[in-house]
């Protein structure tokens, strides 16, 4: 029998201990970690909500204390614990498919199916990967570790199980035999990721198939708030109860069939009257427009609320986005209030950053020592000459996919604001926008690494390539990239862009001939 908590009659113990099926259980305060009783994500599903609060918690100074140690994706991981925990006290994973985008807030998720104690291992020779994978564990449903993927492979994964339903039913022709596994599906994206087209374009197909799947858009932006109050919950209820979801369709079409004049005047307002009723009926018009329910915004730091979300959304029967608000760096001071700035800073801690929970302190310089100066990365030596050359040719532009720090052009970005371009997560725009800007004379160089350039093969090949236009590929991070494992290494451009035409391939040896 689960413990659920509910607002008013909470289990979480006041020092007398949460009750269970099976007799009574210490509070807190005098038992040992809860995590450390957690070898799956069964073992969630007898925990209260307050329990699983405080689990959410342990494997938020889990991650602080091992990440902090050995390095690695730390802010985006600080701030999905509680919605990993949410999402398996609520689902039955693998059976259930939970789609992490992009993989690097899933280290929560690693830890609750069965890899804690290998944390310590990730991004090490052997250890566990830095993003998921299907080779290390049944729960990691897809290999991920570029972005904007999660809602595609969810929209296939479900009209799969669809389909072998189909199949299944035919097959047996009402002979006695079993069902084909099913299952429900969600997908968990983040803010940053939903700038990917091809999100776009998996939200469009879904939407037109009615494919019943949720997808959770996790939002640690620092511009939203959640709604609150009687009329947000009462949205959210409208808009996830079936009759109602159909009652608005009768009402938009039984206004225009009223009787006499009335009705024809209903009819002529036509588009105007759908709209308006709409837009009352549910905030999240452009969810809406593409026929999936839009609920939010959801605290995603709490779990009575993330789990009773998730569970209307997968009762819906029909295509499902939670958005949730999020904090990134929950829980780590500096990230947590260190506004944009800090989020950025912490995205990833370097081995050895962080001690006793709290950045660790810098080695003191004995006085009158000598610093040796390190010597500048390529990718400072890029971003520094880039400068120099839009300040010697107007017609210079940088354009970043979302990666300013990590390709240099945030020096540029800097310097001269007004020459610099950031379309998002979206390469294949990246090379559009680089064309048409060549197109009209300017001197695009487009800084991506070389593991998303991949991403725009299609319009490197016939929107610059052959077309003839001059545009600057700057492809950061070539070769093996370690720690990040197989899905950055970027080993693959010399060969596939060496096949095309009206192109020119350079590999600087140093720093000088880079500039």
């Amino acid at each position: 029998m689960s413990r659920e908590s509910s607002p008013n009659h909470s289990n979480s113990d006041n020092g007398g201990g949460t009750r269970s099926g099976d007799g009574v259980r210490p509070g807190p305060a005098k038992r040992s970690r809860l995590l450390d009783e957690i070898a799956g994500p069964e073992d969630l599903k007898e925990l209260s909500d307050a329990d699983l609060t405080q689990l959410a918690q342990e494997v938020r100074e889990h991650i602080i204390d091992t990440v902090g140690e050995i390095g690695g994706h730390f802010g985006a991981n600080l701030g999905t614990c509680e919605l990993a925990v949410a999402l398996h006290s609520v689902l039955e994973s693998p059976k259930d498919k939970i789609l992490w985008d992009v993989g690097h807030q899933a280290y929560p998720h690693k830890i609750l199916t069965g890899r804690s104690d290998r944390l310590g291992t990730i991004r090490q020779y052997g250890g566990l990967a830095p993003f998921c994978s299907i080779e290390e564990s049944p729960h990691d449903i897809m290999g991920a570790g570029h972005a904007s993927t999660s809602i595609g492979y969810a929209v296939g994964i479900k009209e799969g199980m669809r389909h072998l339903a189909r199949v299944g039913e035919s097959a047996r022709d009402g002979e006695d035999a079993p069902a084909p596994a099913d299952g429900r599906v969600v997908a968990v994206i983040g803010d940053g990721a939903m700038t990917g087209g091809v999100a776009f374009e998996a939200i469009g197909q879904a939407g037109g198939l009615g494919t019943p799947m949720v997808v959770v858009l996790n939002d640690n932006g620092m511009s939203i708030a959640p709604n609150v109050g009687a009329l947000s919950r009462y949205f959210n209820r409208v808009r996830l109860n079936p009759k109602l979801w159909h009652a608005r369709s009768g009402v938009e079409g039984g206004l225009a069939k009223l009787p006499g004049p009335i009705g024809a005047k209903f009819e002529r307002l036509g588009p105007q009257l759908k709209e308006s009723i709409k837009a009352f009926w549910a905030p999240g018009l452009w969810w809406e427009e593409l026929d999936w329910a839009y609920m939010g915004v959801i605290d995603g730091h709490d779990v009575h609320a993330l789990r009773e979300a998730l569970r209307e959304a997968l009762a819906a029967g029909r295509p499902v986005v939670v958005h949730i608000a999020t904090v990134k760096g929950k829980g780590f001071a500096p990230a947590e209030d260190g506004g944009l700035e800090g989020m950025e800073k912490w995205h990833a801690a370097k081995p050895n950053s962080i001690l006793g929970g709290a950045p660790a302190p810098s080695a003191p310089v004995a006085a009158g020592a000598q610093v040796k100066k390190a010597p500048p990365q390529y990718t400072q030596v890029f971003g520094n000459a880039l400068v120099r050359e839009c300040e010697r040719d107007e017609r210079v532009v940088g354009i970043t996919a979302a990666m300013n720090s990590g390709t240099g052009l945030n020096i540029l970005q800097e310097a001269l604001p007004a020459r610099y371009f950031d379309v998002g997560i979206a390469e294949q725009q990246a090379i559009l926008f680089a064309a048409g800007l060549a197109l009209q004379g300017v001197k695009p160089v487009a800084a991506i690494y070389s593991t998303f350039l991949q991403r725009a093969f299609d319009q490197i090949v016939h929107d610059v390539c052959l077309q003839r236009l001059n545009v600057v590929f700057a492809m950061d991070r070539a070769g093996l990239v370690g720690d990040d494992g197989p899905t950055h290494h970027g080993a693959f451009d010399i060969a596939y862009l060496r096949c095309l035409p009206n192109i020119v391939l350079m590999a600087p040896r140093d720093e000088a001939m880079l500039v």
